[in-house]
């Protein structure tokens, strides 16, 4: 997504796609022979096997949502990951009615990958052809060291919080914990990938337009800003809307059983609130040519999360999920100054087009109590109640902050990073 569109290049990425597919799936496969042959464990190392197997396509799928991404074929990529995620549960449910046991569940995945990897190259009608050079090689290298030394220094501290309350408070309390990521990840997830894709989409074509070898401009710039306040605007009412909602949601999806999951939610949403600037991190500084600040700094914010999680587990799970809070200003900060000094990013300008959206979900927090007061003064309760207090927040939320925008006739629309830089 970074490279321009040059064939040499896109096939030398592909190549090194494969070679790593092939490296991945080779190792796998020789784990699930020593599971078989020397522990003894067939089964088990069937799966490991197919599951090795998996990772080959897998690693070339990623190069062709890549070059869908980059030309911004958001909507063509979407209709494929639905088509190959629904002939992946079909082949899944098919094999659990036949008895495959959990075997279907692997089955259903190559499945799954299968069909977007044909579908992808389908779409793209692009096949690489094997080539690789020393110099580009190495330049892959070097950016993907720190890419993946992100995601595993992010990936370590995703668990650490369920780690250290598991070990400090028992295994009760770790599955409470546990309970309120997974719910807010789900949301997270369903955030945070679309504004990663859309910010890596935006950017990429102001930088095209800025030219190849300028680096950062303030078009770039320019639009980061605009892309941060939509990204706000839309993340901070469902995130809040989570918070406001967590005791019924955890209710209807968990059970009575998980009420004590319901505090750490309210937490944990606002957690992913200040966490939500970080998605155009990656990207920004990748485009900038300074993706190398970016460990150090995710390294300093992990290592602070966890001696807050360390500090404060052992008084219980809520004090562990403050100091997730807590951690998570701290990764706002750095976000910010990494915006601000590599990606010239306008957080000045961030703060002062975001006051809208704040009083929009002020008004939406107001109704979406009164509609819960009301429900318990009339010992009303339910589905019914909560579909009217999404619906009408929501409604709320989208009307205040249009008022808001038609009446502050010289301020800058929310969506003004949709605009091309001229």
């Amino acid at each position: 997504m970074k490279t321009q569109s040059d064939p040499d290049r896109l096939d030398q990425v592909a190549s090194v796609s494969i070679l790593a597919g092939l490296l991945s799936m080779t190792l796998g496969l020789c784990g699930a022979a020593v599971i078989g042959l020397y522990f003894g464990r067939n089964q088990e190392a069937v799966l490991v096997a197919l599951f090795s197997i998996w990772l080959l396509p897998a690693s070339l799928v990623v190069v062709y949502e890549g070059i869908m991404i980059a030309a911004g074929r958001l909507r063509a990529h979407a209709a494929i990951r639905i088509v190959a995620d629904a002939c992946g549960l079909g082949v899944t449910v098919a094999g659990l009615l036949a008895g495959w046991g959990v075997f279907a569940l692997v089955a259903g995945r190559l499945a799954m990958q299968v069909m977007m990897l044909a579908a992808c190259m389908g779409v793209v009608r692009w096949f690489p052809r094997p080539r690789l050079t020393r110099p580009l090689l190495g330049e892959l290298l070097e950016f993907s060291c720190h890419i993946v030394s992100n995601r595993l220094i992010i990936f370590v501290r995703s668990y650490s919080g369920t780690l250290a309350v598991g070990s400090f408070l028992g295994l009760a309390e770790a599955g409470y914990y546990r309970a309120a990521e997974r719910i807010v990840a789900a949301f997270s997830e369903m955030i945070g990938e679309p504004v990663r894709m859309l910010g890596w989409v935006v950017l990429r074509r102001v930088a095209n337009l800025s030219g190849p070898d300028r680096g950062i401009s303030k078009e770039i710039g320019t639009a980061a800003t605009g892309f941060i306040v939509c990204a706000m605007a839309v993340s901070v009412p469902v995130y809040v809307g989570l918070a406001l909602m967590s005791g019924s949601l955890v209710h209807i999806v968990l059970g009575d059983a998980w009420a004590p999951a319901a505090i750490l939610v309210t937490l944990l949403s606002v957690k992913q609130i200040l966490l939500v600037p970080g998605y155009l991190t990656e990207p920004l500084l990748s485009l900038s040519g300074t993706i190398r600040k970016m460990p150090p700094a995710i390294v300093t914010n992990s290592a602070l999360s966890l001696l807050f999680i360390l500090a404060l587990a052992p008084f219980g799970m809520l004090a562990a999920a403050i100091g997730q809070c807590a951690a998570a200003v701290l990764s706002f900060i750095i976000n910010v100054r990494l915006q601000s000094r590599y990606g010239a990013a306008d957080w000045a300008g961030v703060l002062r087009r975001c006051v809208h959206p704040l009083f929009s979900v002020a008004a939406m927090v107001v109704v979406v109590a009164l509609i819960g007061d009301i429900a318990d003064a009339s010992a009303t309760s339910g589905l019914a109640v909560n579909a009217l207090q999404v619906l009408m927040g929501s409604s709320v939320y989208v009307v205040t902050l249009a008022t808001l925008q038609r009446l502050s006739g010289n301020s800058t629309p929310i969506f003004a990073f949709a605009h091309r830089p001229t």
